[in-house]
């Protein structure tokens, strides 16, 4: 998860040009928010061994008729972390490709030289510094191989820091095991980042044959096909947030001025569907093949609707929900280390006890990592991407002149 280099933004009522003008998108930053909520419950509750055993996919079930219930259950969408990363996933496709397309629509060309460097800095500086908070946090608590702590504790968080792998984990190599495991989402956004352009020139070559249907059916065929909606490094899944950030950039009108009456009640039943994949039944490799398919196209749904149709949108505008949506990246990225530190200080009580204590201790540290951390480098982000542009634009213009003066002095 990213928040996005620029957030996405919607158009207001249309002007006389027909042609999209630059409005902050706010309900999807209060829907990143509380996906990140989300996820912070997640791994709150995977410190329950019980629950730990059932992990972040469909497949097992768990012992206890309350952890059942939990996890087989609409109850599942509150701590639902693999499919509230599908959702940043979408979001991030919507971010990125949005700005692109409201410049075309403009008949304006997007900056890429000034993109590259913005987008790697402003992704690679608050991955270095959550895994350097990670690090410390290790080295304040030393992790635990303790099998009473859970799977997830044990086998997720092993002890011990090997050099090498440290600096793979560093330049977001590693697919997997992170010392702050969410940094896996910030690897998939990484090569879709720099996969955009390409992403970019198939969607809108789709959009102008009237195709832009036939890379959401893809998208949705993938975990069809491989049983798993990660395939690809979750291109697919971005692949859909860019459809609809494509088609948004080239609509005068993004966001309705009221909220569609039944709006609200199609993303209730997204949300209910986003857990179909856990219910009773499901189990089966051909079952969850389909309700995996279903769980992005609820997501997919869910985000449209809330921009299109205005679903939510009283929630999402909420004062408590935009806090979320401004912190999500920040609370993200420091939750984790929080979360196993805390339960290694607080072994011989309840790990339910996390549900109140982690979210009271990452508060803070969020907190202050956006402050010191994110917001700082969105400005050095910003500041490098209009240098690059510029020194670009500079050299470009030298050669112009170099190639003139040889051409006029071969005459």
């Amino acid at each position: 998860m990213s928040s996005s280099p620029s957030s996405p933004t919607a158009s207001p009522p249309p002007s006389s040009s027909r042609k999209p003008a630059a409005v902050r998108l706010v309900e999807l930053d209060g829907l990143r928010g509380l996906a990140a909520a989300v996820v912070l419950i997640y791994h709150s509750l995977e410190t329950v061994p019980a629950l730990a055993e059932v992990g972040a996919r469909p497949g097992v079930v768990p012992t206890g008729a309350f952890h059942r219930l939990l996890t087989q259950s609409p109850l599942h969408l509150l701590w639902a972390g693999h499919e509230a990363v599908l959702i940043f996933f979408i979001l991030s496709g919507v971010a990125l490709t949005y700005p692109v397309a409201r410049r075309h629509a403009q008949g304006r060309r997007f900056d890429w030289v000034d993109y590259a460097p913005r987008r790697f800095v402003r992704l690679w500086l608050p991955a270095a510094a959550s895994t350097t908070f990670a690090v410390i946090a290790m080295l304040l608590v030393p992790r635990s191989e303790n099998p009473a702590l859970g799977h997830w504790m044990t086998a997720i968080h092993p002890t011990g820091l090997d050099a090498r792998q440290m600096l793979m984990e560093y330049l977001l190599i590693p697919k997997h095991a992170y010392r702050n495991t969410v940094l896996w989402s910030l690897h998939a956004e990484a090569i879709f980042s720099f996969m955009l352009p390409l992403m970019i020139l198939g969607v809108a070559l789709c959009a102008r044959w009237r195709l832009s249907w036939l890379p959401v059916a893809a998208a949705l065929a993938v975990p069809v096909i491989t049983a798993s909606p990660g395939s690809g490094s979750y291109l697919p899944v971005f692949t859909v947030g860019a459809v609809m950030g494509w088609a948004w950039g080239h609509d005068p009108v993004v966001v309705p001025e009221r909220p569609r009456p039944w709006a609200t009640a199609q993303a209730l039943i997204c949300l209910l569907l986003i857990t179909l994949a856990w219910w009773p039944g499901m189990e089966s490799h051909a079952a969850q093949r389909i309700t995996n398919a279903v769980t992005l196209a609820a997501a997919a749904y869910l985000v449209h609707l809330v921009v299109r149709a205005g679903a939510l949108r009283g929630l999402l505008r909420s004062r408590t929900v935009q806090y979320l949506g401004l912190m999500s990246f920040s609370l993200y990225l420091v939750h984790e280390p929080v979360v196993v530190s805390l339960r290694l200080l607080t072994q011989s009580t309840s790990p339910w006890w996390l549900l109140i204590l982690a979210p009271a201790a990452s508060a803070p540290l969020t907190w202050m990592f956006q402050r010191y951390i994110e917001a700082p480098s969105h400005r050095l982000a910003r500041r490098t991407g209009a240098l690059a542009s510029a020194r670009f634009a500079q050299w470009s213009e030298r050669r112009r002149a170099v190639h003139q003066a040889s051409r006029v002095g071969g005459v």
